[in-house]
Parts: structure tokens; sequence; C-alpha cells
């Protein structure tokens, strides 16, 4: 038989940290401080209130505990995702703060400062322990906006250039590029371009150019401004600019790109052509990805632990609110150039 209009089953009330006080006996204070400082409780009444919250199916309100700067949350900005290197980052960062007991806000964004500032804004709101953002901050407002906050920062994956607002831990994108270079040049080739995604805002890239210029210019190689190009980060990108350069230089011999995934969309658009690689052109790429070694042939690239960059920035802004104020400015990772049949 039917019920009732508006019949059926009540709607749960929702629980809050006072009810869940009552519930134990024990002030609100302590409930809030279980949930965000829990060694500051006794291990007998913080087991009987993560037993209430258990039962009760209770779920803290997060924007209202870092509202209150009470909340454990590293936030960080990070350009998009399809760039596997960056997902490694975020990846170890993720489980840094997982296993030291901190949540992870990310805000996606460009490389622009208006987009950076914008991005750097909305975290703050969000009162964080500490910050992580991908390359040095463009913006003095932003860079004034962090100082003001007294929040730690990371500046990660560049070590090299503007002077860091706090922290940086990373590599040197221009030793990267001029040791890659410089390794094609040693295997003889000749008439090697640079392709990467678009550069402007991106000093990451910006410093690998260079390094690629200089390495140019000291084996004597004319720098033509034709021999680069910029196109999205996709596989398709990397066929296509396969395709611009070999028109543009017919006796192109080596192409070195920013990232694994341009790399490998040149090698699968060299397969389409029936070019032999590295028998018509030496292909190069950067990240050593997981598919880096499995593609045929395995590719040349730059080794980078992006993976261990995102935990140790994580490692060092925690030392810092940990009162630790030994940790370096700068944090070289290092990288290593790995040499397979693609060149």
């Amino acid at each position: 038989m039917a019920g009732k209009a508006g019949g059926g089953d009540k709607p749960q009330t929702r629980l809050g940290v006072r009810e869940i006080a009552k519930r134990v006996g024990v002030a609100p204070m302590t409930v809030s401080r279980v949930l965000s400082n829990p060694d500051m409780v006794s291990p007998e009444t913080r087991a009987k209130v993560l037993e209430a919250i258990e039962k009760a199916g209770f779920v803290p309100n997060r924007l209202a505990s870092s509202m209150r700067g009470a909340g454990r949350m590293i936030g960080t900005v990070v350009p998009p995702l399809i760039n596997s290197g960056i997902a490694e980052q975020v990846q170890g960062m993720s489980d840094e703060c997982h296993e030291s007991g901190y949540s992870m806000l990310l805000v996606q964004g460009e490389f622009t400062r208006e987009a950076e500032e914008k991005s750097i804004r909305t975290l703050l709101g969000w009162r964080p322990a500490g910050m992580i953002l991908q390359s040095f901050v463009q913006s003095d407002a932003a860079r004034a906006l962090l100082k003001r906050s007294g929040a730690p920062v990371v500046e990660i994956s560049e070590i090299k250039g503007r002077k860091p607002l706090d922290m940086v831990v990373g590599v040197s994108n221009f030793e990267t590029a001029y040791a890659m270079t410089m390794h094609l040049a040693a295997k003889g080739y000749k008439r090697i371009g640079f392709v990467s995604t678009p550069i402007h805002g991106n000093d990451r890239l910006q410093q690998r150019r260079t390094g690629y210029h200089t390495a140019l210019s000291e084996l004597g190689i004319a720098n033509h401004d034709d021999m680069e190009v910029e196109v999205p980060i996709t596989a398709q990108g990397g066929a296509q600019a396969l395709v611009t350069l070999t028109d543009r230089h017919k006796d192109i011999d080596a192409i070195f790109f920013s990232s694994d995934t341009l790399a490998i969309g040149a090698v699968q658009e060299c397969h389409r052509r029936r070019w032999a690689v590295p028998g018509r052109i030496a292909i190069a790429g950067y990240g050593d990805m997981d598919l880096a070694a499995q593609l045929f042939p395995p590719l040349t690239t730059v080794r980078v632990n992006r993976y261990e960059m995102g935990r140790r920035a994580v490692r060092q802004l925690l030392a810092r609110l940990g009162g630790d104020r030994r940790s370096p400015t700068i944090t070289s990772l290092g990288f290593e150039i790995v040499d397979r049949e693609s060149a």
C-alpha cells in the first residue's frame, strides 16, 4: 500500500562536532583536536572520540576547520595534467601528504601572470599550511600575497632563474637540455632541431631552449630560429613538429623534443612514413615516462625523478612547519641522459 505524500524514511540529522562531543562526554574542542591535532589528546580519549565518529558516520567540515586555520592542507598550482611529468609530481606530493596526515588542494592554472595570481588567491583563501608552485612565481603581486600569508612556499621543477621566494626543489633545465644537445652532437648528429610546447611564461622551457642554444653555439653549429617549433603537448603535436621540421630542412638528422609525449608522436609518424629511426632521423625526448623504454625503438631521453621531486617538496614544507629552519633554499635532484636506440 502506498504511503502518504511526503512519507517514507525521514532524513537523518547531520551530526556536528558538538553532537559527537555530547555522545562522548567531552568538550567540542577535544573533538576538534582529535581531528586536527590528535597528538594533543590522550590515547584513551582519542579512541573514544574516534569510535563515536565511526559509529555516527560523522564527516568533519573541512571548510570550516581550514577557515579557522586548523586545517592540515597543502595547496598546489599545476599546469594541465596531460603532461605526464606533472602527473608524476602530483602523485609524489599526494603520497607524501597522505603519509604525513595532510590533505592536498590542487588548482590547475596556466602560464600567465593573471592566471597565476588568480590561482594563488584561490588557494590562499583556503588558508593552506604551505604552498607548492610550479616554477618561479612571475607576478610581483602574487609574490607579495604569498609573503604576507606567512605560509612556507616551495617553487618546484626549476632551480635557476628568478630569485626564489622561499625554497626551490628541482633541476637545472638549462643543464638538462645542454647535456642532451651535446650528447646528440657527440654521436655525430650535426643538424639538431628543437621542439617544445609553448614557451611563453614557462621558465622551465625557456631554460631548456637556452641550454639547447648554448650547446649549439659552443659546437659552432649555426642556430636558426626555423630549426625550432612550438606545438601542443600531444602525440599529434609531436608528429606535426616532425613533419614541419623535415619539410623545412631536408638535411635535419636529429630532433630533441622537450617532452616524451611529443617524441613518441614523432616516432609513430616516422613509422607511418616508413622512415628508419635513427637511420633517417634520430629522436630524443625528455622525462623518461614508462612508455619510453617500451617504444620501438626505445627512446633516448632525459630522466628526471619527478615523483621524488614532489615528495621532497612536501617534506621540506613539513620540516619548515615543524620549526626546522635549516631546510636548504635550493635543492637539486639531478638528472640522467638515458641513451637508447632512437638516437
